[in-house]
């Protein structure tokens, strides 16, 4: 849909003559101030603090007149998008920030572990910021604003983001609105409405209305359909047969005349005119990959890294894999091809807890490149194969055109004979599940306008399908050859046969009234003739066809906190469930009470910092793999050293090792780490380690100081400057006593704090 700014005062200029030009700027000029004044007013707003002040109108014969409002000064500013009548569009806040010093550098790649402070939590005060300006911005009665609070802490907060939609008279509406607050001065930096760029014709019409609402799921029902088939239940190991909606237009009933509207046509027509295309990249013929493999060959390996190059020992080379190719599959046109790259991905198979992952315990595949010239487009191949065996697993095809893709293709092979050369590969293909196999669907060259035919195979029984078992299968439809293959087949699966099956009507009943009827506010294109003999003409010359406007009206919609997806066809009951949007477990634990490490426990872990598994067992020994569980939890890393596998593990001190918080050599996952140990591992993470290693300049006020190691004491003297350590119990450092898992979260709550 094309739009033009319409310049009223050009307009007006050409009416009126030479004279007017002052005229209008002296009108303009009273307009903005009037404008700005307005703005100003509702804001409450104080701009003595503004050097500059700068301010444009634009103008569209939807739209209206919309106001750029801009205040400058020494590192601040505003602007703000307003109309006429001062109500505002949009608002955007800077002020520049001093910079605050860091002692701790941050983590990048292959860099320290990153442990900021605690911020301060001002969500709340925040939320009722985000309201209070709504309220200003908003024209009540008509407007009001349903706010979302999805607060979640988080150790960087520098903005809460809030978002909502303006309610219309109460009722919900297509519009949308952003507002963010700065968290250190909760300064409002940016508000936001979905209707800032758009004008709606008629304005906001009335929302009452006669339509009942057993007349509006009555019509709403008519505009539903379900199909029958075999879904996979939760258990993974059985299907049963389930009425599943069918995917269609969209519909609602108008609020005023009680009709039935399918707002997907009418949607259609507003972007008819638009169109999208691209092209697909060209085929380029790449220099193969051994020259790289020989020269690294050539380099002493570690230990470690002939065994990774013994995973790879049973893997055919690319010239094995493409013969195999083409003996076996001779319908896939190989032989017309020429075979550019070959690249291997390696799968860790599943074992069983404990094993020892040997080189055959990896799945290896191969994805060879084929490419072909035609004569006027490069037509590629993507064949993945097992690469120790050469079985295909998948295909898929692709074009690209050098003047353009074409808006038809020629037809040589008609779709029946294309269908008999796609169940003859299948048969092969899929061996013995061919037979349990059944078309599903059949998209036509002809009529989708493409170069091939394509067919959908799924398992049927007693009349319904499977789709979790299906192959999918294209056949060139200018040279017959397969195109694309995909698919696979769990024989595992077991079909539930229903004892009796409800009727389709009764399953939609079941799952319309299982559904919530909406009543609100809508947009819907309508045509310009509906403006009016006077504004019709100037919406034709801006280039309008179509404008939105709003509409009340009724629809489905899904329960809140619950999806409906489908109705058991055995009993006629809906099938769903239920979900809590954005909302995760809190981290708690069970056996802290009245131990004295509780409240700083509880505040690391709203931000989930800390040992999961729902226990602290604080008085436990900490060990090393406790300790980099905790520590990495602060960059949102979650384990729960009591239950991981050996692979989580692994994973966990892959981690550590990329932080420099332990090395390979030091590994040793059930040491007890002490309380020294546990200080300089925390300060080292943090970027301490050379200030600590300076001699002679540090001094502490443990009872024990005189007995503190040399290379210890600088860690002592930080830990007790920074109050991660006040002492124990007769005030030492005790750094050769084995330190607790409070005494771990204690520590780093301390260095956070």
């Amino acid at each position: 849909m094309k739009r033009k700014l319409l310049s009223l005062l050009l307009a007006s200029a050409m009416l009126l003559g030479v004279a007017v030009p002052a005229l209008a700027a002296e009108a303009s000029d009273r307009e903005l101030m009037e404008v700005t004044a307005k703005v100003k007013a509702t804001l409450d707003l104080d701009t003595e603090l503004y050097d500059d002040f700068q301010g444009y109108s634009e103008e569209d014969v939807l739209l209206g007149k919309r106001w750029q409002l801009s205040w400058t000064g020494d590192g601040i500013s505003l602007s703000i998008t307003a109309d006429a009548s001062g109500k505002i569009y949009a608002y955007n806040a800077y002020r520049a920030v001093e910079e605050v010093a860091v002692a701790l550098p941050s983590r990048s790649n292959g860099g320290r572990l990153d442990i900021p402070r605690l911020p301060e939590d001002k969500s709340v005060a925040a939320f009722e910021t985000a309201k209070a300006f709504l309220a200003k911005v908003l024209e009540a009665p008509v407007e009001s604003v349903e706010l979302s609070n999805d607060y979640r802490p988080s150790l960087r907060q520098d903005t809460y983001w809030y978002n909502g939609s303006v309610l219309l008279n109460g009722l919900a509406s297509p519009i949308s609105c952003h507002v963010s607050v700065r968290a250190s001065d909760l300064t409002v930096l940016r508000f936001d409405r979905g209707d800032m760029n758009s004008g709606y014709l008629g304005g906001v019409p009335g929302k009452d209305t006669t339509v009942t609402d057993a007349q509006a799921r009555r019509l709403l029902r008519s505009t539903l359909d379900m199909e029958a088939k075999y879904v996979l239940t939760d258990d993974g190991k059985t299907a049963r047969v389930q009425y599943v909606p069918l995917s269609g237009d969209s519909y609602y009933v108008d609020g005023v005349t009680g009709e039935l509207i399918n707002l997907t046509e009418l949607r259609a027509k507003l972007w008819r005119s638009g169109g999208s295309g691209g092209a697909m990249n060209r085929f380029d013929v790449m220099e193969s990959p051994e020259a790289a493999a020989d020269s690294a060959l050539k380099s002493t390996l570690t230990q470690a890294e002939k065994d990774g190059a013994a995973i790879l020992k049973d893997a055919l080379a690319k010239e094995d894999l493409d013969k195999v190719l083409k003996n076996a599959w001779p319908e896939l046109g190989l032989d017309k091809y020429t075979l550019a790259t070959a690249s291997y991905s390696l799968y860790e198979k599943k074992l069983e807890e404990g094993v020892e992952r040997t080189p055959e315990d990896y799945d290896i595949t191969c994805r060879l490149t084929y490419g072909r010239q035609l004569d006027n487009a490069t037509a590629n191949k993507y064949v993945t194969v097992d690469a120790k065996t050469g079985e295909l697993k998948s295909l898929r095809s692709g074009r690209s055109y050098k003047d353009g893709w074409p808006e038809t293709f020629p037809v040589s092979v008609p779709v029946n004979t294309a269908r008999g050369t796609a169940e003859a590969f299948l048969t092969a293909f899929a061996g013995d599940n061919y037979a349990k196999l059944g078309l599903f669907s059949t998209d036509n060259a002809k009529e989708t306008k493409g170069w091939q035919h394509t067919f959908t195979f799924q398992q049927t029984a007693n009349g319904y399908f499977y789709e979790g078992n299906s192959y999918t299968v294209s056949v060139d439809a200018q040279d017959g050859t397969i195109n694309y293959v995909s698919g696979s087949f769990d024989p595992e699966v077991e079909l539930i046969t229903p004892k009796r099956v409800v009727t389709k009507t009764q399953a939609i009943e079941a799952y319309e009234g299982a559904m919530d009827l909406q009543y609100s506010y809508m947009e819907v294109p309508v045509s310009i003739s509906l403006a009016g003999q006077q504004l019709m003409p100037l919406l034709k010359e801006a280039g309008y066809e179509f404008v939105n406007s709003l509409k009340t009206g009724f629809v489905l919609s899904q329960p809140e906190k619950k999806h409906i997806h489908a109705v058991d066809a055995e009993t006629g009951e809906v099938v769903s469930w239920d979900y809590t949007p954005g909302e995760e477990a809190a981290m708690t634990y069970d056996d802290l009470d009245g131990h004295w490490v509780k409240a700083s426990a509880e505040e690391l872990a709203v931000f989930r910092i800390g040992f999961f598994g729902g226990s602290m067992r604080p008085a436990d020994v900490l060990t090393q793999r406790d300790m980099l569980a905790l520590l990495l939890s602060v960059e949102g890393y979650e384990f729960d050293p009591a239950k991981a596998t050996k692979d989580e593990v692994d994973w966990l001190y892959s981690r550590a090792y990329s932080y420099g918080l332990v090395t390979p050599e030091t590994r040793d996952e059930d040491k007890a780490i002490t309380r020294g140990e546990l200080v300089k591992v925390l300060l080292d993470s943090a970027g301490y380690e050379k200030i600590a290693a300076i001699p002679g300049i540090f001094r502490c006020d443990f009872a024990d100081a005189a007995s503190i190691p040399t290379d210890q004491m600088g860690y002592a003297a930080l830990a007790q400057g920074l109050g991660l350590i006040k002492g124990g119990s007769d005030g030492s450092f005790a750094a050769a006593r084995t330190a607790t898992r409070a005494e771990a979260i204690s520590f780093l709550y301390q260095y956070m704090k």
